[in-house]
Order: C-alpha cells, then structure tokens, then sequence
C-alpha cells in the first residue's frame, strides 16, 4: 500500500519565500484530507539548511501555526521537516504535543550522528520518524547502506531518498530502493525532483522497486524544477488500483484554489534546471551556470566542468 505524503506547503515555499498564509494552510489540508491523501507535510521547524532572508511561516512552523491547524483538521496526520542544527530536544516535544505525527529529519551521511540522536529522541517522545537522505544520487552505495542501518537502529520508521539534484534516472532510484529493500526492514519512501522530466517515471520505479511512501505536491510547485505533480500521480494510483482510492476531483478543486493564491508561483523546468539535473549538481551551483549562460560560451558544459574542478578552462 502506498502512503502518499504532500509537501506543497513546505517545498512549494522555495517558490514563493514560504509565505502560505494560515488561512489558505488550513483549508489545503482540509481539502487533502478530503481527497484521502494519508500525510499533509506543514513545513520546516525553524528554517532550510541556510537560512533564508523574510522566511514565511511554513518555512518555520511556530507552535501556533501547527496547532491552528490541528485543531481546524484533528484527524489531519500533520509532518513537519527540520535539519537538526535547526532544532532541540524542546522543539520535538512541543511539535508532539501541538499536533504533529511525523517527524522527517534530514540526515548528512558524513556526520549523521545529530540526526540519528534526534529520531532517538523522537521516537522517545511518541513520533514516528522518517530519515530522508538528501542528494540521494550523490550518495555512495555502501555509505547509504551502513547509515541506513543506523538509522534502524535508532528508532527510524521511515528511510526516504530525495533526488535533490533531480539527477536520478529510474534505473538508479530502482536500485536505491531495492537496496534499502534488501539491508533494512524499515519502510523506504522516495521524493523526487523534475529537472530531467523523470519524477514521474522515477516514482513508478520506486513502487516497483517496494517504496511505500511517495511525496508529491500540487502542480509539482517545489524548488528549481520542483517535484512529482500530485494531481497526475494520484490519478494514476487510482488507475492502476482499479479503483477510486483517492478523490481526484477533490484535489483538481484545490490547484485550481492554489492556483488562485496571490502565494501560488509555478515550477518551470528552466535550462538551467536541466544542467543541474544533468550534471548531478545542487541548487548550490544555479548561478554560477546562469553566468557562464550569460556569456554564451560555445561550450557551457565543458566551461562549467572546469569550474567544477576547479581547472583553467
């Protein structure tokens, strides 16, 4: 069974500086939990990795904000996402005791240590955790396998890899997944990004492959290229299920209500969202390729390559 997880609100927010308003929050879980949609991620606790200048509230969930919409959706499974130098002991407790369900931290392969005494920690409070590895495809194999196993070992419910590049290729996230399969029980969730076109594809291969929890968004609205557009995805879960797991319906009423927003701002697939992809390279490198762009090299890849390493073009 695949449990689907929403994060308009959250990785939507690098479109429009997370400035959902409450009142537009409240109403989109309302209607996802209409539609069946099992997980309705809220936003970050206490910022991204970097901060970000005029953050909005999604991009932080205060205490308020989660209980608002606790008490608007109680039967809401609300998630919240935090990279662990951003968040304490206090913070976890209180995200439980204000309504969240799911806890999703961020785990660095080359220091997983605070995030493995988080979901510790969690898990001690009475959250279900999902450790999600970013930059999946710039992940060595044997490196996921042996984190992976520590975060079973501390508690962790869910593994989730994120191909924040949007680099993977549906051969490589089967491969992943099968993996994660093969060395832990925990179960595997899978998010993708857009930049190659393939975070359709990409996700079908993890169902094949046993993930069991997908992330999407509306309209795809997430960073750069953005993610798996929730609205085709779920119309294809009901396709191949034979049956109306999900009210489509439902969720084609909210894009159109998101879409309405004066918070709405599209996701498009950009040039430079493809060299990302294609190059294996995070958000991190966007303007150093729209500068070599910019000065209309007849060969951007090979200039950029250079950069990348560091040699004389």
């Amino acid at each position: 069974m695949i449990n689907n997880i929403d994060v308009t609100l959250r990785d939507g927010g690098y479109q429009n500086g997370f400035h959902f308003p409450t009142d537009y929050a409240i109403k989109h879980v309302q209607a996802l939990v209409e539609s069946g949609v099992e997980w309705i991620e809220i936003g970050y606790r206490n910022g991204s990795f970097k901060p970000i200048p005029d953050i909005g509230i999604t991009g932080v969930s205060p205490d308020e904000y989660i209980q608002e919409i606790h008490n608007a959706v109680p039967d809401a499974k609300l998630v919240v996402i935090a990279h662990p130098h951003n968040i304490n002991h206090d913070d976890v407790v209180r995200m439980k005791m204000h309504g969240v369900s799911l806890l999703r931290i961020c785990i660095k392969t080359d220091n997983p240590q605070p995030a493995l005494a988080l979901c510790e920690f969690a898990k001690m409070s009475g959250l279900r955790v999902s450790m999600n590895f970013t930059r999946a495809s710039q992940i060595n194999i044997n490196t996921l396998i042996d984190v992976a196993a520590q975060c079973e070992k501390a508690g962790a419910n869910i593994i989730c890899i994120a191909d924040s590049n949007g680099s993977l290729r549906p051969e490589q996230t089967s491969r992943l997944i099968n993996v994660l399969k093969c060395t832990t029980r925990v179960d595997v969730g899978f998010h993708a990004h857009d930049n190659l076109g393939l975070a359709m594809a990409n996700a079908i291969e993890a169902v094949k492959a046993g993930a069991t929890f997908i992330d999407s968004s509306l309209t795809g609205m997430g960073k750069g290229a953005g993610n798996l557009a929730m609205e085709t995805w779920l119309a294809l879960c009901n396709f191949n299920s034979g049956a109306d797991i999900y009210q489509t319906e439902v969720i084609f009423r909210q894009v159109q209500q998101l879409q309405s927003q004066a918070c709405f701002n599209a996701s498009h697939r950009s040039v430079v969202d493809m060299i990302l992809g294609v190059k294996n390279l995070s958000v991190d490198y966007r303007k150093m390729i729209e500068e070599k762009l910019s000065e209309d090299l007849s060969n951007t890849f090979t200039a950029i390559d250079h950069v990348i390493t560091g040699t004389a073009a």
